[in-house]
């Protein structure tokens, strides 16, 4: 029996199932890492877009009041929700920009404000 050459058959099942193992880990890391990049890509634009739209506000001074809708394509799956309220001084508002998104059947958001003073 010591000349025998090869694996057993306990040797093989061994391999197999640490290997089987590690691809599982390998498969569960790299699924993670990518919903995190979706995630984390999801969260820059709609903070862009927030962003975009107090600018914008800022330098109309707008009037106090709540407007909503949808972000044009391809920004489509977004939505946007605008809040201008008085502020302590009577030549500045405060503006509020707040993007919503579903991700993963949950509903996302982003809110930015900034203040437009009268020039």
């Amino acid at each position: 029996m010591g000349d025998r050459k090869g694996f057993t058959l306990i040797e093989v099942l061994v391999s197999l199932s640490i290997l089987a193992a590690t691809l599982l880990l390998t498969y569960q890391v790299i699924s993670g890492a990518v919903s995190a990049a979706d995630r984390s890509e999801r969260w820059t634009a709609a903070s862009y877009l927030a962003e975009a739209m107090v600018l914008d506000a800022i330098d109309d001074f707008p009037e106090a009041k709540e407007t909503e809708g949808k972000f044009p394509p391809p920004n489509e799956s977004y939505s946007w929700k605008r809040i201008v309220r008085a502020a302590s001084h009577p030549d500045a508002v405060e503006v509020e920009v707040v993007v919503l998104w579903t991700s993963q059947n949950r509903e996302e958001r982003v809110s930015v404000t900034g203040l437009a003073v009268k020039r």
